[in-house]
């Protein structure tokens, strides 16, 4: 899925909050929100709306959605 700039932007935002939320490196939490669809189906469709949210939100739902998936136990 092609990002626009502001969608980049907010990539990098949430796997940079989500890597230090889960004390994690940035590539390892990027590489699973990829390989589980939730980039592509999800971040980046979402933008318009997640953006409004808090950073504290973004994460716990972002980890919400990784747990779903199977990525986080």
């Amino acid at each position: 899925m092609d990002m626009n700039f502001e969608q980049l932007n907010f990539t990098t935002y949430c796997v940079g909050n989500l890597a230090e939320a889960l004390k994690m490196s940035a590539s390892k939490v990027y590489r699973l929100l990829r390989t589980s669809g939730i980039l592509n189906s999800y971040l980046i469709p979402g933008y318009d709306v997640l953006h409004t949210f808090s950073r504290e939100y973004i994460v716990e739902d972002l980890i919400a959605c990784m747990k779903e998936k199977g990525v986080l136990p």
